[in-house]
């Protein structure tokens, strides 16, 4: 039975401490030595990720502050949205079936035809005025009196991009959500929502790069094998993108152009209503190779597109909300310690970035996420090639915000942070218990966890009850050496730092 957890909260709250708000879901039924991430996280508590769901307020606040703006009121995508994709079949079929529609109707000259074609020609195919090559050059079927065969022959030359309705109406409504999503959450960061969250961020992966820099100084495996400079390198050209401007330049600019693009298109056929569809599939056709800005999201993710790291709002929202540093640190901190180590994480066999990584640290790190998911499984896991990088991002990422944990609170680690009440018992949470329940919640879900095909990540419950392999855990929980957790344990994997493994050549 679960038991009901009740806080006694030290100090006043102000603002919303997603980490403080978590610890109510928490199940002390659960011994956190034997399962440490279902003890955080028990099955059912949430639908799916914890924190995305506990954001969907600021979420709405985000949105409403841009509610009345243009990218939120773009007559593209009312049609799009009301567009019965379903019911439609490939494009080249549709637009096909358009034309014999219009080449059948007596009311439709050779004018409207020849117009209608070179909407194509210049949406589908990209040519302005009389540019069109070869049988791209679609005027001359507006003379064919045969229509079916005109039509047919319309369709066979649309093959350049033949999707289905859905799958292109689809995409492109995810598009959308995208450069909506992008603008409203860098519309709202600059009317002050969350600043102060971005500046955090930045000097955590600041002190994480000059961490690492000091680690790999000291990794026997990179010295030896000439390594060291080049790793370092690589860790000072990872920065934190905080060009919002351009951003919210680069996302309208996208949105405009199918916007006016859409408009132009209604306006030239001279027949909106029946040319709406057909107008939203020319406009994403002459956009088909430019994508949405997703530097900047509202999305709970965060990722590296090497050099540079960038995160969602909610994350900024955390690091300027979250009221006690090691809360920050176990849950942004782990985050951007992972972005940042998918930089200098690589499979030994085939390095991308660095030009040596040590085969017995990618080892270590396979070994000890196999042995997490053979004592926790939940429907499927287990540790492969493809999943090297993510394994050792969330590895080494947890040892880089640990680090700094234990250098802000040297000599506070087994201070109360909260203390909760079970029924007629209390238990106080202190600093260092915080840092690592703060990791569980930002990777909690209430889902049974199984290994999805091709995704490099692990389980949720595998990643956290993995990177625990940590001794400050053990420490922290007390836990004995026959718990679940620490037989679960292999020897911790070091992978940069004294300790490292030293990899000869």
């Amino acid at each position: 039975m679960k038991l009901v957890t009740i806080f006694i909260l030290i100090g006043a709250v102000t603002a919303f401490d997603v980490i403080r708000e978590a610890f109510r879901i928490i199940d002390d039924s659960q011994d956190p030595c034997e399962n440490f991430y279902r003890h955080a996280c028990p099955i059912g508590s949430d639908r799916d990720l914890l924190i995305a769901t506990a954001y969907d307020d600021l979420l709405f606040r985000i949105k409403a502050k841009s509610v009345n703006a243009i990218w939120n009121n773009l007559e593209i995508e009312k049609t799009l949205l009301r567009i019965p994709s379903r019911e439609l079949t490939t494009t080249n079929n549709f637009i096909g079936g358009l034309f014999l529609a219009q080449c059948e109707d007596k009311h439709v000259g050779r004018e409207d035809l020849v117009n209608f074609l070179k909407q194509i020609e210049h949406y589908y195919f990209q040519f302005s005025g009389s540019n069109c090559e070869f049988d791209e050059c679609l005027s001359a079927l507006a003379s064919d009196h045969n229509c079916t065969r005109a039509s047919e022959k319309l369709k066979a030359t649309l093959t350049k991009l033949d999707f289905t309705f859905f799958d292109l109406s689809e995409f492109w409504k995810e598009y959308f959500r995208a450069a909506k999503q992008g603008l409203d959450g860098v519309n709202a960061l600059l009317d002050g929502e969350s600043k102060q969250g971005v500046s955090k961020v930045q000097h955590l992966i600041e002190r994480m790069q000059k961490k690492l820099i000091s680690w790999v100084n000291e990794t026997d495996w990179a010295i030896n094998n000439g390594a060291e400079e080049a790793i370092i390198e690589e860790t000072l050209q990872v920065h934190h993108y905080d060009n919002y401007a351009d951003s919210m330049r680069k996302n309208l600019q996208f949105l405009m152009k199918l916007e006016q693009d859409y408009l132009k298109c209604l306006r030239d056929t001279k027949r909106e209503h029946d040319f709406e569809t057909f107008c939203v599939l020319m406009s994403i056709f002459a956009s088909i190779e430019k994508y949405p800005d997703l530097t900047f999201f509202t999305f709970y993710n965060a990722f590296n597109a090497h050099p540079q790291l960038s995160f969602s709002q909610l994350f900024y929202d955390m690091a300027e909300n979250v009221g006690e540093s090691a809360g920050v640190l176990g849950s942004v901190g782990y985050i951007a310690g992972h972005e940042l180590s998918h930089t200098l994480i690589e499979n030994a066999n085939a390095p991308q970035l660095i030009p040596y990584f040590s085969n017995e640290s990618m080892q270590c790190i396979q070994n000890q996420y196999q042995k997490t998911c053979d004592h926790f499984e939940e429907e499927s896991c287990g540790a492969s090639d493809n999943q090297i990088d993510e394994n050792g991002a969330d590895m080494l990422g947890l040892q880089l915000a640990y680090s700094l944990f234990e250098e802000e609170y040297q000599g506070r680690m087994n201070e109360e942070y909260i203390r909760i009440q079970n029924f007629e018992e209390y238990r106080s949470i202190t600093m260092e218990q915080l840092f690592f329940y703060s990791t569980a919640f930002v990777a909690c879900s209430g889902k049974s966890q199984k290994q999805r095909l091709g995704d490099g990540h692990s389980p949720l419950n595998v990643r956290v009850n993995a990177v625990f392999q940590h001794p400050g855990f053990r420490k922290a929980f007390n836990c004995p050496a026959n718990s679940t957790m620490v037989e679960s344990f292999n020897e911790q994997c070091i992978i940069f730092g004294k300790g490292a493994p030293e990899m000869r050549r």
